[in-house]
Formats: structure tokens, C-alpha cells, sequence
């Protein structure tokens, strides 16, 4: 779609926020559809988002989430959505609208940033999470993955950082700049179009279900659990989402290099209904 792209790296400071998936294989509207937009849904040009975001603007949340859509190269497509949108309706999970990771079956890179809390990476390739950084930490099944990456970029994951004023011995970690450039050379990722995306000329599709799922879950185990499948350590549970119906298991001894794991809440009881944010879009005269 946009030819002209300009790498990763200034999405560092190019965004005041951003909920952004990358997809090899697929076009940008299915990525969509796996990130919540209804089957068939229209594809919107730049003027008809321009006029909705006029009469709902996007800080109102009152109709669906648009995800701006575009090509990153080399057969990656991506969709662009507010940041608010990844703690939507389960949108990344098993719980999605797509009844599955988004990444099932394809490789996906997933970057969210609140413009206030460090931006969350995740690299996934059909349903498993091999790489991670968050906050200056790796985490995944594969936490150094891109480390070859990282080193052709300058960066030494050997090197030991000098102590500060106070005697600590800060994190030693790549800034998110050379994170982003990693990512792109080793995906090989043409970049995103930045132009086209600062200044709102992408087109988009809604990115919400017209339906909304409501299950019910029982609670989680109280254990003892299966051990950690890198130590054979003994599993802790962390906490427990029943919005996604889902709870997290942690291994002490090794949690900071993807001690942790996810298992299913058995539901009890499902539903769905009716996501008013459709209404509300209709009421204001578009009905897509």
C-alpha cells in the first residue's frame, strides 16, 4: 500500500501511543479480523475516519476502535490501534473474536505503549511467546533470541555496567531504539510507513466485534501444579484473570527468563451480547 517506510526505531518517541501488531503471511484485513473487526467489514479511506473521529473522537471511546492498516515489507502487514485497545474484550488472547491468538499459524511482533509506562514487546510465532522486553527485561521462552541482532547493532550482552553514584549496579539493557532496529533487521521488516501514520493518512477498519463474549469461570486450582518445564522448579500461582479466563503460574528460580505459564480456567457458562459501541456508531448516522 506505502512504499516509502522508514524502519522502527522512531516509534520510540514517534507515538504518544500505540497498540501496534505486525503479521508475516497475511494481509492487513485479516490481521484485523483476528484483532477483533467483523467478517467482511468495510475498509474505511482517510476522509470517512476523518469525519467519524470528528463526531466521536478518539478519546470518547464510544464507537469502535479503528485500526489503522498498512504494509511493512517483505510480506508483513500490520494494524495500528490505540493503545487502550489491547486491554479490550480479550482482543490477544484465546478469548479474542478470532478464538485465538492472533498470531496462530503466523509470526507476529505486538508492541504496546501507554505514553507513560515503558512500550511491551512480545514476539509470538504460532500461539508461543519466544521473545519479550519490557522495562530493560527479556522475558519468553527464547530470551536471547535477538541478541545476535542486538550485537551487530553494537550492543554486548556480555558487558558489565560501572557502578553509579549510589553504588548500584544499574540493568544492563539496549535502549528501545535499538530494540525496534533489531526487530526489523531480524524479521526483516521493511519498516512502517511513518508519514503516512503522523499524519492520519492510512486507511482503517473497525477493529471491535459486533458481540461481546460473557462466560463465567471457576476458580483456579489450589495446586500443587505441574513443575516449571525449564527447572523442573515448583510452580507459584501469580494471579488470576477471569476476564480472559485465564491464571499465571511463575517459577522463582527462573521467572525472569520465562519461568511462567499460562493455563485455562475451566468455563461454566457463556454467552454474548450486543457491543453497544455499534449502536452508538449508527446513531451518529454511520452505519457500517
Amino acid at each position: 500500500m506505502i512504499e516509502h517506510r522508514d524502519g522502527l526505531a522512531w516509534l520510540r518517541r514517534g507515538l504518544e501511543g500505540y497498540h501496534l501488531t505486525l503479521a508475516e503471511g497475511i494481509p492487513a484485513e485479516e490481521l484485523a479480523v483476528r484483532l477483533g473487526s467483523p467478517e467482511g467489514a468495510p475498509v474505511l479511506d482517510a476522509d470517512t475516519i476523518a469525519a467519524i473521529e470528528r463526531s466521536a473522537p478518539p478519546w470518547d471511546q464510544s464507537v469502535p476502535d479503528i485500526g489503522r492498516i498498512g504494509d511493512a515489507g517483505n510480506g508483513w502487514s500490520f494494524v495500528l490501534l490505540p493503545c487502550t485497545a489491547y486491554w479490550e474484550f480479550g482482543r490477544t488472547g484465546p478469548e479474542s473474536p478470532f478464538g485465538r491468538h492472533p498470531s496462530h499459524g503466523i509470526r507476529t511482533l505486538s508492541a504496546v505503549y501507554t505514553g507513560m509506562d515503558p512500550a511491551q514487546i512480545d514476539f509470538m510465532d504460532d500461539e508461543q511467546h519466544l521473545w519479550g522486553f519490557f522495562d530493560g527485561g527479556f522475558n519468553g521462552s527464547s530470551p536471547d533470541l535477538l541478541n545476535k541482532a542486538l550485537a551487530e547493532l553494537g550492543w554486548d550482552a556480555d558487558e558489565v555496567p560501572e557502578e553509579d553514584e549510589d553504588g548500584d549496579i544499574p540493568p544492563h539493557a539496549p535502549s528501545y531504539e535499538l530494540v525496534y532496529e533489531a526487530l526489523g533487521n531480524f524479521l526483516g521488516l521493511g519498516g512502517l510507513p511513518r508519514a503516512a501514520i503522523e499524519n492520519n493518512t492510512l486507511p482503517g477498519m473497525f477493529c471491535e466485534p459486533r458481540e461481546l463474549p460473557r462466560h463465567e469461570y471457576a476458580d483456579a486450582p489450589a495446586g500443587p501444579y505441574e513443575p516449571c518445564g525449564q527447572c523442573g522448579g515448583q510452580m507459584t500461582l501469580s494471579h488470576v484473570t477471569k476476564a480472559v479466563g485465564s491464571y499465571v503460574l511463575y517459577c522463582d528460580r527462573c521467572k525472569a527468563f520465562g519461568g511462567y505459564r499460562v493455563e485455562r480456567l475451566v468455563r461454566t457458562a457463556e454467552r454474548t451480547v450486543p457491543n453497544p459501541k455499534w449502536a452508538k456508531l449508527k446513531a451518529l448516522g454511520h452505519d457500517c
